[in-house]
């Protein structure tokens, strides 16, 4: 087997995990219990609830008011007789003139009424405010399919990441082989004279970088792993005994050449740049709902009223009633004409507003233009990379191998041994890093175009 294939299905297989899942299965785990992506699914829901409660501004307004008092006969007592005053008020009162009369007959009282107001016109701001929460429905629902796409390109990432630790950790057991036989090797020169100890010594400090690179790689395996499950939705507990994924060679095929100048490649359906196109309406509603605060609001309704008056004595009952029944139907028209003073200049504002977004718009398309030339740039440099990296690997195996057999025959030195081993595992590393990074570019490309 060549040593820049993926080999991990051993070292995997040491650890019995419930859980080994590829590529594929991580993504549509994420896709179904990522946390981003259930947090952007409530923002959703919530968008759904702020229309369906701008949509109850068209309704009419219903209040209700209840007043009641009660006051206290010690506080309250004032003797005396009704005035000739008392007579404007109604000529029924006119009997009640220079009779005696006490303040603790009003001592108590409740009032309830109701009102019912249809608005007609608000300057728009009823359908503009309904507009405004329709588009911040699409405008959640665009964040969420951006969501989607930066979730599955993390999950991504953090697999080929994990997959090229691996693959590390395959190419360290070789090299700690390697390192171990070379070891055996200069005991045997060692105890037949034909070598000193000073290059024993460089074999076991070999060795202790070996092993010093296996806990950077381990823990860096633990770590990764986690992170992958937590972009999955699987609890870190769960995760550390019984989580794991399958690593598979992928084969690598070279990026078809773009038909088209992909500058030329208009970024509409790009949701970031949708987005923006959001924002440019959401200030244009915003202009016109500013404006209708400074227009006439119109708005017609009905009300009614039931009062009721303390304890009246026998001889005010005969005079007036202890309660009251009234209704009435009304209209009002407000025209706030000193507002515009200032109104002229927030509206202003908004219009300078409205600028700025069309302005981060057009910057944003040609910043996405950019953007897919830069991910189509990458890709194929990637590629390019795994090539470069495959070619290296392969002539330091070869390098390895015949400078292991000169050692063996006593025609090199142990250094030019330990540097070949050397060279054969970076070479080897590079190519699953460049294997790595193609698939990561692969996706970025796939994720930016689509």
């Amino acid at each position: 087997m060549k040593p820049y294939i993926f080999s991990i299905c051993l070292l995997v297989s040491l650890n019995a995990f419930s859980q080994r899942l590829t590529l594929e299965q991580c993504l549509e785990k994420a896709k179904q219990n990522n946390y981003e992506l259930r947090n952007a699914a409530y923002e959703i829901e919530a968008a759904s609830m702020q229309k369906k409660e701008a949509f109850t501004n068209y309704f009419p307004r219903i209040s209700a008011n209840v007043l009641a008092f009660r006051l206290f006969d010690d506080l309250m007592k004032a003797d005396g007789t009704y005035p000739q005053e008392i007579a404007a008020i109604s000529e029924q009162f006119i009997p009640l003139i220079g009779t005696p009369f006490s303040i603790s007959e009003f001592n108590r009282a409740y009032s309830v009424s109701a009102t019912l107001v249809q608005p007609l016109y608000y300057g728009g701001q009823i359908v503009y405010g309904n507009k405004l929460a329709r588009l911040q429905q699409d405008v959640m629902t665009l964040k969420q399919q951006l969501t989607e796409k930066e979730v599955l390109q993390k999950v991504t990432e953090c697999f080929w990441q994990l997959a090229c630790v691996r693959y590390n950790l395959s190419t360290l057991d070789a090299a700690e082989k390697q390192v171990d036989a070379v070891m055996k090797q200069v005991e045997n020169f060692l105890n037949a004279g034909v070598t000193t100890r000073n290059s024993l010594l460089k074999v076991r400090l070999r060795q202790q970088e070996l092993s010093s690179n296996r806990l950077k790689l381990e823990n860096a395996d633990h770590v990764l792993r986690l992170l992958l499950a937590q972009e999955i939705g699987i609890e870190p507990a769960e995760a550390d005994k019984n989580f794991d994924i399958v690593l598979e060679d992928k084969a690598l095929e070279q990026p078809i050449e773009a038909s088209e100048n992909l500058l030329n490649l208009s970024p509409d359906y790009r949701e970031e740049l949708q987005l923006l196109s959001k924002a440019v309406e959401a200030q244009e509603l915003q202009v016109k709902m500013e404006r209708g605060k400074y227009l006439p609001h119109l708005a017609v309704g009905i009300g009614g009223y039931h009062t009721g008056i303390g304890d009246f004595s026998d001889n005010i009952k005969k005079y007036l009633h202890s309660s009251m029944n009234n209704g009435l139907v009304f209209g009002t028209l407000s025209i706030p004409i000193s507002d515009w003073w200032g109104g002229n200049y927030a509206m202003k504002r908004q219009k300078i507003k409205l600028q700025e977004a069309q302005s981060d718009r057009e910057n944003a398309r040609q910043m996405l233009q950019i953007d897919i030339e830069r991910a189509w740039t990458n890709l194929q440099e990637s590629y390019r990379q795994t090539q470069i990296a495959q070619a290296s690997c392969e002539e330091a195996a070869e390098n390895l191998r015949m400078t292991s057999d000169q050692y063996r025959m006593s025609t090199c030195t142990l250094t030019d041994l330990l540097d070949a081993e050397t060279l054969n595992r970076k070479a080897q590393n590079d190519l699953a890093q460049a294997k790595a990074n193609y698939q990561i570019a692969l996706a970025d490309y796939q994720r930016k175009t689509r």
